[in-house]
């Protein structure tokens, strides 16, 4: 694969990594506790959440680009990682389909589900501090599945010049940053907006969550048992982005619509 090329392998891999379900959790809980706190930042979180992410991914793809340098990573490894992604993702989208029906038999809000942010303290899933928010970001970056998915592309550039790694982590890391940070602004927009079309986009994205986490997390144990079946991943990472965006311009539509 050509330098170009896996530039541009990485950007979309960034792209998709933004629509995890775990970040597209997170972020909608942060966005909406600084919301509920009236702080202006509210609709920069996902921003803040993808830099500290994408910092950590970053530093570990140069440390993984040297270290192949010198030897490569067991094969269990990225088996290990595919099986708790899976896992992690079926889990995600059950978690979601429970709580959108209790939702809405209850006629309550709902609120996307994730499984890594579980495990933060109060303290951080309830924050207006951006500086924590960037550490949110980079503590969740350190899971196994993403580690994994960064050494793929982090080995390939081993091979290459010294600052590859680097500057496929900052390329992986722009990515990202688009995706989210228009996650937050989703989410903000929405807030901003009737009750009735902050529901509706409540909902809406409650079941994108959960089709990503099915549709990903089953087609990962498609691919487990099927390698050669598998897809291009920048059609696929383009593909889910402009249905995000299609979403995003939606709400937006939405808005203009009640004002």
């Amino acid at each position: 694969m050509g330098e170009w090329s896996l530039f541009a392998l990485v950007f979309v891999l960034g792209l998709k990594h933004g629509l995890d379900a775990d970040h597209l959790a997170c972020i909608d809980g942060l966005t909406r506790y600084n919301w509920n706190k009236q702080r202006p930042m509210a609709r920069w979180v996902g921003t803040l959440f993808s830099l500290g992410h994408g910092l950590v991914v970053t530093g570990v793809a140069v440390i993984i680009g040297l270290i192949s340098r010198m030897f490569s990573f067991p094969g269990y490894f990225d088996q290990m990682a595919t099986w708790l992604s899976i896992i992690t993702l079926l889990i995600i989208g059950t978690l979601n389909i429970s709580n959108l029906v209790k939702r809405t038999n209850d006629q309550k809000e709902f609120q996307p589900q994730g499984v890594k942010g579980k495990w933060l303290p109060k303290a951080f899933r309830e924050t207006t501090n951006p500086f924590v928010i960037v550490m949110i970001g980079g503590v969740l970056a350190l899971a196994a599945d993403t580690v994994s998915q960064t050494s793929v592309w982090a080995m390939a550039a081993g091979n290459g010049s010294k600052v590859m790694p680097l500057l496929l982590g900052l390329t992986f890391t722009i990515g990202m940053v688009i995706t989210d940070t228009l996650d937050s602004v989703i989410i903000y927009r929405s807030l901003k907006s009737s009750d009735k079309t902050s529901q509706w986009a409540s909902i809406t994205m409650g079941w994108m969550i959960v089709l990503l986490a099915y549709g990903i997390g089953l087609y990962e144990l498609f691919l487990y048992f099927n390698p050669q079946a598998e897809l291009e991943l920048e059609w696929l990472g383009v593909a889910l982005f402009m249905i995000f965006f299609l979403f995003f311009l939606i709400i937006s539509w939405r808005k203009k619509a009640e004002a």
